[in-house]
């Protein structure tokens, strides 16, 4: 089957999603009470999708939607097998894409579910474009996505055993575990950016990279969480109109209040979830603009290039080794691992590094620096 060209809408909630008007999506990393340090647990709240024959306001944020007038090509369709597959009593389909396997119940909504493997496909490409990797997933990569609320808890509880309770105080999101990801449906928009997040900590995974640092986890699924859509509803990733993030930002900095570098590098979000939900937001509003930053063109940016090399070997034995280094000749043992490899990669002077990056945000948040 191809999939077909439909742009998604969600018009009858568009009134509700304005009124929530600090949108944010906020998460955190299980890496404690024995969960393995793979695991993820989203809670998000996202916008929805206007009509398409204007804009497009995915994933938070409101864009011209280009259509046959787009001066980028035209992504082709995805094709994929379709195969009926049941959760219990509900019916559902099994969509098989080249590197996914699509379970969902969401069968009554058509052209979303015939979106998802082009749209996933899209995402993987951009995962491998910013991550290359030689490890190409052995079969195609698992992703549960449930109609019903009450169906993604039935699953959780038998998939995730122990840690089912911790995942059920989900109010909207999903997570992932051991290479595959488990949510529910919100809205269409907010579906997508959910499976485009979570699809990030999944291709990590799957990929091999492991021992990744909170700050680089986390900020790297929230740089996939702001698109745009061709009509094939594959996505050109946007991720400085993260507007999602952006007003948590733009709070803490109008307020003084961001969270200092030393803490966003050496926390992981299972502690930053515990503390309050401004802290939360900015957080990951942090963690979100400083990836952004270290993104920026290796032309005015002095960072860049050594992100880039962080990229090009993270989760490996060559990351693993400076990491251990620097804890190594730490001889006061306050050195996070998270830290270490900032320094072992970006540079070790963070006095320096931050006033940077606070430069950064005013410019992307056009804010005056005072």
């Amino acid at each position: 089957m191809i999939g077909k060209p439909r742009v998604l809408v969600d018009l009858p909630e568009i009134s509700t999603s304005l009124a929530r008007h600090s949108f944010i999506t906020s998460g955190f990393q299980l890496a404690f009470a024995g969960m393995a340090p793979n695991t993820h647990l989203r809670n998000f709240v996202l916008v929805k999708a206007r009509r398409f024959t204007a804009a497009l306001f995915c994933a938070g944020w409101l864009l011209p939607l280009l259509g046959c007038q787009s001066a980028q090509p035209m992504s082709d369709p995805v094709i994929y097998e379709t195969h009926d597959w049941n959760y219990g009593k509900s019916k559902g389909l099994r969509l098989v894409s080249p590197h996914y396997e699509l379970h969902t119940t969401c069968i009554k909504r058509k052209p979303f579910v015939e979106a998802m493997p082009g749209f996933m496909e899209a995402c993987y490409e951009a995962y491998r474009k910013l991550l290359p990797t030689t490890t190409e997933p052995a079969e195609p990569m698992k992703s549960y996505l449930f109609l019903r609320r009450a169906e993604w808890e039935h699953f959780t509880n038998a998939f995730a055993g122990p840690r089912a309770s911790t995942y059920k105080q989900i109010r909207r999101g999903g997570y992932s575990e051991r290479g595959v990801t488990v949510s529910f449906y919100t809205t269409q928009a907010s579906t997508l950016a959910i499976l485009a997040h979570e699809g990030l900590h999944q291709y990590l995974d799957i990929t091999g990279r492991s021992q990744i640092p909170a700050w680089i986890n986390e900020g790297l699924a929230c740089y996939f969480e702001a698109f745009e859509l061709d009509i094939y509803n594959h996505p050109t990733f946007k991720p400085e109109n993260n507007a999602l993030r952006s007003p948590a930002m733009r709070e803490a900095l109008t307020n003084e209040t961001l969270i200092p570098l030393k803490e966003i590098l050496g926390t992981h979000a299972g502690i930053a979830i515990h503390k309050q939900s401004s802290h939360v937001r900015s957080y990951y509003a942090q963690e979100w603009s400083l990836v952004l930053f270290l993104l920026d063109s290796p032309a005015t940016n002095k960072y860049a290039p050594g992100f880039k090399t962080l990229l090009d070997e993270l989760g490996t034995e060559a990351m693993n080794r400076k990491a251990n280094a620097y804890i190594a000749a730490d001889s006061e043992g306050s050195l996070s691992r998270g830290e270490a490899i900032f320094r072992a990669y970006i540079t070790e002077d963070l006095e320096a590094f931050d006033a940077d990056y606070r430069k950064f945000l005013h410019e992307l948040l056009d804010l005056k620096q005072f």
